[in-house]
């Protein structure tokens, strides 16, 4: 079932703690720390996969977890990392943080992978705190919680060339025997409920893909008929044939109307060329077929700034398989002269690297201060409350990076409180 537009929760594994441990051996009674350092938590990446053409599996699956980092082991052994999790997706998908709306990635060609969520760190193990001053050192860091996010998946088609126009003109059929593709076809209007694409070779020489869109209607901006949720299928081709149907009443008024239609969507879409093509031209009789060519001829004249290939009138008949081939002619042409769109490779956010890590902020609230920063709060995380040792490391790191100086300046005094990561401490000076 064809699904373009998915949420879904991830998170990313967390990180082992390490293991805070004793060298136990017979004759050997003080063998000293051997705890070892705890695994990194899995992470969650998105990769491309050509067999894939919907997002309807995690209209199911919608909660996604990468594997927990193993605890350290005795005997100075590490954790096993957790496993990433690969998250399958079509060629044109587009990643979101539902939250923020912000574009976090934008997969759109084969093979293309993105680290969306990053496991969180292993802890150290006691037996890395070893030194002269320190020599058994009873404690141990816990590991840090991998990334969670919710976000909302989005896929554009990749095609060369979208099919634009009213419902039931022909659309449909025009791309069946232009391509391969086999889509439903019936004498109703919205028998396309989905995007339909199509690879065209039997007329081209070098080949292209089409694909066409549910029909719009006047008002479709606001969600009438099949409203224009499907439009976004068209923002990365790079051509757009519109089609008007040989009998109708008004074809200029048929085209104005569908280019609104885009004009509200997004104003982009009105900067695609355009080429006009009018369908069933089998029904008309040869003088009705010269009117026809006159309107449209008008039309193209009008619209050159939309218009910009195709500059004389278009007629086809799908079903008589008449005009075809000038009609892909002038496409291919047409895409020739358009240059391909630049595919950012990866577009990345959300990572940790990405933090000036030593900047802190010092904020005074009363008789307490607010802590923060990516560097401090991530030793927060990794520091066991419960174990005095392990607090007192951690003084020790707020000492030396300076935040200590900044909350003595600030005015405090020995026995404030201080407020990081939920926790509270203590001011010693």
């Amino acid at each position: 079932m064809f699904c373009d537009i998915a949420e879904i929760n991830i998170k990313a594994g967390d990180g082992g703690s390490g293991r805070m441990s004793l060298l136990h051996e017979k004759f050997r009674e003080y063998g000293g720390p051997d705890g070892g350092d705890g695994g990194d938590g899995g992470d969650i990446v998105f990769q491309v996969d050509p067999s894939w053409n919907t997002l309807y599996f995690y209209k199911t699956h919608r909660e996604i977890s990468a594997e927990n980092g193993e605890i350290g082991k005795a005997n100075r052994k590490h954790g096993r990392q957790g496993e990433d999790t690969i998250v399958r997706v079509p060629i044109g998908t587009m990643v979101f943080d539902h939250q923020t709306g912000k574009l976090l990635a934008d997969l759109s060609y084969e093979n293309q992978s993105a680290c969306i969520a990053k496991g969180g760190e292993g802890g150290f193990g006691n037996a890395h705190f070893t030194s002269s001053i320190r020599q058994k050192p009873m404690f141990a860091e816990l590991g840090t919680q991998g990334q969670s996010l919710n976000l909302r998946l989005e896929l554009k088609l990749i095609a060369d060339v979208g099919l634009v126009g009213l419902p039931n003109i022909g659309k449909s059929t025009l791309l069946s025997v232009i391509s391969a593709a086999k889509p439903k076809i019936a004498d109703y209007p919205f028998t396309t409920l989905i995007p339909n694409l199509g690879v065209v070779e039997k007329y081209s020489n070098k080949g292209f893909v089409i694909a066409d869109i549910p029909g719009l209607i006047e008002g479709a901006s606001v969600g009438k008929g099949l409203g224009d949720e499907f439009l976004r299928h068209i923002e990365r081709t790079r051509l757009i044939v519109h089609l008007v149907d040989a009998l109708s009443e008004d074809i200029e008024a048929d085209f104005v109307l569908i280019n609104k239609e885009l004009s509200i969507y997004s104003k982009d879409l009105l900067k695609k060329p355009q080429i006009l093509a009018i369908s069933r031209t089998d029904l008309l009789n040869e003088a009705e077929a010269k009117v026809l060519t006159e309107q449209a001829q008008r039309i193209i004249d009008k619209n050159k700034r939309i218009i910009k290939f195709g500059k004389k009138p278009l007629l086809f008949s799908a079903v008589a398989h008449l005009g075809i081939e000038a009609l892909a002619y002038e496409i291919e042409k047409g895409l020739d002269a358009i240059p391909k769109q630049k595919v950012e490779k990866m577009i990345k956010v959300f990572t940790i690297a990405d933090v000036r890590q030593n900047i802190f902020e010092v904020k005074k609230k009363k008789s307490s201060y607010l802590v923060t920063g990516e560097k401090i709060e991530k030793f927060a995380q990794k520091t066991n409350f419960e174990n005095e040792q392990a607090v007192y490391r951690l003084y020790d790191i707020m000492k030396k990076m300076g935040i200590t100086k900044k909350i003595e300046k600030l005015g405090a005094q020995y026995g404030d409180k201080i407020s990081l990561n939920d926790h509270e401490l203590d001011f010693k000076g």
